[in-house]
């Protein structure tokens, strides 16, 4: 490595360690966004969760209608999936204006870069947990009880989140370089969505196409959150895929963070 290699890899992890350590700017950052959002609303942000019921209402009966399904059943695996979905696909779609939505304070203060990668968690992290809400409701109305399982959910949580906080800072330096690259992120999520078995069963695809959620990295995280708030054990597998995932993300974000982090201002 070389001397100057290894002065950006020295800045950089300072400013992992400073970014971190301001976690009041990330999350009166992340706080005013949701605020921002909804400002002058009389629901103000109860509008997330509002939203959301309608939709996994709607959408959990035309399927289940589609699929043959139980509703009982079918709604809260819906509603389960959809809300752990929001929060995998917000975090994806949203690490594109890392920088960009940060120019503002870039270009003024000298703050840590990471501050903005947590940023975006903080606020993908408070719409979840509006959205949460809907899932103990969605399982009291269909007779569905909660189960030890749900004690493995915040595990998958945090994969969930650390994979986010490299996606932020991945998609953060590519999309403020390359100004095209977030339109085809949120295409590229939306495709996604419906290879992903998120209000359709994977049983379906068992046996014809199963390589559709067993090598699917976003099924993997869904699976680790979804699963044991449905009261199934997660397959050793999704957990494998998940940190592998994780692994290569910041095997990859972290060099190119290092590499870049110095021209990101210059590139707003």
């Amino acid at each position: 490595m070389s001397a100057l290699s290894k002065e950006m890899m020295t800045s950089a992890l300072c400013d992992f360690r400073e970014g971190l350590s301001n976690w009041r700017i990330w999350w009166l950052l992340g706080i005013g966004d949701i605020r921002q959002r909804y400002a002058r609303s009389r629901l103000g942000q109860f509008w997330i969760t509002l939203s959301m019921a309608t939709f996994v209402c709607a959408i959990g009966s035309v399927f289940a209608l589609l699929f043959d399904q139980p509703i009982r059943q079918f709604l809260p695996y819906v509603a389960a999936n959809f809300v752990v979905w929001t929060l995998i696909s917000g975090l994806v779609t949203d690490s594109c204006t890392t920088f960009i939505q940060a120019d503002t304070y870039l270009r003024q203060e000298p703050l840590p870069k990471t501050v903005f990668a947590m940023r975006i968690i903080v606020r993908n992290l408070v719409t979840f947990a509006h959205n949460i809400i809907i899932i103990p409701i969605v399982f009291i109305v269909m007779g569905q009880w909660p189960s030890g399982t749900w004690l493995l959910a915040p595990f998958g949580l945090m994969l969930v989140l650390l994979a986010g906080f490299f996606t932020a800072l991945l998609l953060g330096v590519l999309c403020a370089r390359f100004r095209d690259l977030p339109q085809i992120v949120q295409n590229l999520v939306q495709v996604v969505f419906f290879i992903t078995p998120i209000v359709w069963p994977a049983d379906i695809v068992r046996g014809r196409a199963g390589f559709i959620v067993d090598f699917n990295p976003f099924a993997a995280f869904l699976q680790t959150v979804s699963e044991p708030l449905l009261g199934n054990y997660p397959p050793l597998s999704a957990y494998l895929m998940a940190c592998g995932t994780t692994v290569i993300l910041a095997a990859i974000s972290i060099p190119l963070f290092a590499r870049f982090r110095a021209r990101i201002v210059y590139w707003l």
